[in-house]
């Protein structure tokens, strides 16, 4: 099966699926994708085949997901709140979804007692800063619950 008839697929099915809304396809991009949305959390989702790079990144997310519990919920927490701090638009010059798993991973690489490797052990330095005169942020606090659930409180 080649590429356009695996997208055209994936949207039929996501078509009639309860669980994405607001589905497109952008079939003259660089790198040919569907987009929906995903109905209880609002979060993006963006479907490609045939992307090697992809496939190989995903999988290995997967695999550190696996190996983490807490990764999963941080990741959809810290996306959820840069959705909510209307940071996570990269057309409109925020950051793109992707960035957020990667600094929820770096952080957990991080911790005095990490919970994730590095890549290879490879240590990796970076820095940055936020912009003081953007305030866009309401306060977040995360709590953990019970069964080591991640609770997010807006205020």
């Amino acid at each position: 099966m080649h590429q356009p008839d695996v997208l055209l697929l994936v949207k039929e099915t996501l078509s009639v699926s309860p669980l994405f809304v607001d589905l497109e396809a952008d079939f003259h991009a660089r790198v040919p994708v569907v987009i929906c949305k995903e109905k209880k959390s609002g979060l993006i989702c963006k479907v490609s085949a045939g992307n090697e790079n992809a496939f190989q990144t995903t999988s290995y997310l997967s695999a550190i997901a696996s190996r983490e519990p807490l990764l999963l919920p941080l990741v959809l927490g810290f996306r959820r709140w840069a959705q909510i701090c209307q940071i996570d638009r990269a057309e409109e010059g925020g950051l793109p979804p992707y960035v957020f798993t990667l600094m929820v991973i770096y952080f957990l690489q991080k911790r005095k007692e990490s919970l994730l490797p590095t890549y290879l052990n490879q240590e990796v330095c970076a820095s940055f800063h936020l912009n003081p005169m953007i305030n866009k942020t309401p306060s977040i606090s995360l709590a953990f619950g019970i069964a080591s659930s991640v609770q997010w409180k807006l205020t």
